[in-house]
């Protein structure tokens, strides 16, 4: 018996795969493996690219299922990474982080780090951030479609969780898990809370009906 591939699922495979590399990006960079300034140019850009090729190409073909589930996981990551943003800048002002992660994100896109932000780079940074909330929007849905919230929220924590055994804290000087500042792992913990909150609320509003328990 011959196995044929739906080329919707195809499709939906190279999504999940494309929005996948933008959140790896930073953490490579701190890590050393390649500088942002070089891959913003030739990884994230081109995936940002082939992801709206994607999209435009499963709406001219009539991938319904598809086109939804890239249209409310990138909305739904993106107001669900408004509502981390508001925490985090709270944090921040407070001095419970030790920098501005958009405006770092700039420098090390723009290769400014030495020089300070502009605003250029103040724009790349912010949206560089609200793309990374976007992606893990598409990464979910692509892969688990709705589901409750208890597991949006799971997610959101994995998240957190993942930035801060990352080498992009490391990098910041505040000790691994940024235990050095105990105000962060704190705040990561909330922020990546309502993250997952509004992302499962997002989804919720997307998808009207379950499509998993």
């Amino acid at each position: 018996m011959k196995f044929k591939l739906d080329a919707q699922v195809i499709l939906g495979l190279v999504a999940l795969g494309l929005a996948g590399i933008a959140p790896n990006l930073f953490p490579a960079a701190q890590a050393g493996i390649a500088k942002l300034s070089v891959t913003g140019k030739v990884v994230l850009l081109p995936s940002v690219l082939a992801l709206l090729a994607i999209f435009l190409i499963a709406r001219t073909r009539g991938y319904s299922t598809l086109v939804r589930r890239l249209a409310v996981g990138a909305v739904a990551g993106l107001a669900a990474t408004f509502g981390l943003e508001i925490v985090r800048i709270i944090s921040f002002r407070l001095g419970g982080m030790p920098g501005d992660m958009p405006r770092l994100l700039g420098v090390l896109l723009t290769d400014r780090f030495m020089v300070g932000p502009s605003l250029l780079s103040d724009v790349l940074g912010w949206g560089y951030h609200f793309w990374n909330g976007m992606a893990f929007g598409l990464v979910f849905v692509l892969i688990l479609g709705r589901r409750s919230l208890l597991w949006t929220i799971i997610y959101g924590q994995l998240i957190g969780i993942g930035f801060l055994a990352s080498p992009a804290v490391k990098a910041l000087g505040i000790g691994t898990f940024g235990l050095d500042l105990p105000a962060m792992p704190v705040t990561v913990a909330v922020a990546h809370l309502v993250f997952g909150i509004l992302l499962g609320l997002g989804l919720r509003r997307g998808f009207p009906e379950p499509e998993g328990a």
